[in-house]
């Protein structure tokens, strides 16, 4: 076979067309000077095409991304692959070696991007990954799952305006969507800016896996290497377009007790719905929460105790789904999980 794709290369080693590379990509040392490396998949298609990167774990308790990245690499060769494919299973690896969502010093690598050469483990790490992994790509993929005592339910989030972005949504095939607002600093962030859509998958809670949301996002990175004409044959798309939602919101406890909830993720609300119960420790006094509008229940607590002002639910708010050109079907505070 001719091979007519280009050499590509990242931190230093070079992966010539047809052939897949594990790079152990250098990006700080430990108090010992232990190097501390970040593992990086190459996998350079036999004939030319986009680039796409996916990351997991820029959160490093956040782990059904990294699940799904061994799973797709596992399932994707370069002799089938018309361009390329760079996957990090686990980008924030200093965080995941405590159990930790942030890095040792308490910064939030996806606050930190662009980053830079000279700044703190953060800034080092987000300008390398923004360096070797998002420059040069055309499309990403950023996995993630709700924060410490949290679930998501399988979603994609991207940039409302961003036609391309929604396009490659429906592509992907996630049972729900949301338009979400980018953070600053965040690897969306940059990518964005950047001219790179990237699509931000949310789906189950820290520190263990969920096989739901290792299914979803895996089967959606294949359906997007399709789409993208990367790969001949893909999954087949759901059978039911994404439930497009234009905004979110969180509901709170109003007071601290016990929870008792009526409602699951993925279940559909409406207005004055009852959605839970709080109760004091001995059962003397109850309080009922009812859904001030209606949604869909994207995520949630996993903790049954709350105390006033806990956030409890959190509602997609379903709306019309933007118009997209290739349409194969036919912020919120501070305690927010958006990335």
């Amino acid at each position: 076979m001719t091979r007519t794709n280009d050499p590509i290369t990242v931190a230093g080693t070079t992966v010539e067309p047809g052939q897949r590379e594990d790079v152990a990509c250098v990006v700080s040392e430990s108090y010992t000077g232990d190097t501390t490396t970040i593992p990086i998949a190459v996998i350079n298609g036999v004939e030319p095409g986009p680039r796409v990167f996916v990351t997991a774990a820029i959160h490093g308790d956040e782990l059904n991304g990294t699940a799904a990245c061994q799973r797709v690499i596992d399932l994707v060769e370069p002799e089938g692959l018309h361009g390329s494919l760079i996957v990090v299973p686990i980008v924030n690896v200093l965080g995941a070696q405590i159990h930790s969502r942030y890095l040792p010093d308490r910064r939030d690598l996806n606050r930190s991007f662009p980053g830079s050469n000279s700044g703190s483990i953060a800034a080092r790490m987000a300008r390398i990954v923004f360096d070797e992994v998002v420059t040069g790509s055309d499309v990403g993929v950023d996995l993630h799952t709700a924060a410490n005592r949290r679930t998501n339910v399988p979603q994609i989030r991207v940039v409302a305006d961003d036609q391309r972005a929604q396009e490659l949504a429906v592509a992907f095939g996630a049972p729900f969507a949301l338009a979400a607002s980018i953070r600053p600093g965040s690897l969306r962030h940059i990518a964005h800016e950047h001219g790179i859509p990237v699509l931000t998958f949310e789906g189950g809670e820290p520190l263990r896996f969920d096989d739901e949301s290792i299914e979803v996002a895996t089967l959606g990175i294949l359906r997007l290497l399709s789409h993208l004409d990367m790969r001949d044959a893909g999954p087949p798309p759901p059978s039911q377009p994404p439930v497009y939602m234009n905004e979110s919101k969180w509901l709170r406890a109003d007071r601290g007790g016990i929870i008792d909830m009526q409602v699951e993720p993925g279940d559909h609300v409406v207005e004055g719905q009852p959605l839970w119960t709080t109760t004091s420790p001995t059962g003397a006094e109850r309080r009922a929460m009812e859904s001030p509008v209606e949604g869909v229940v994207i995520g949630g607590t996993t903790l049954p105790l709350v105390s006033p002002g806990d956030a409890v639910l959190h509602l997609g708010i379903p709306g019309d789904r933007p118009p997209f050109e290739d349409d194969p079907s036919e912020e919120e505070d501070a305690v927010s999980t958006r990335h």
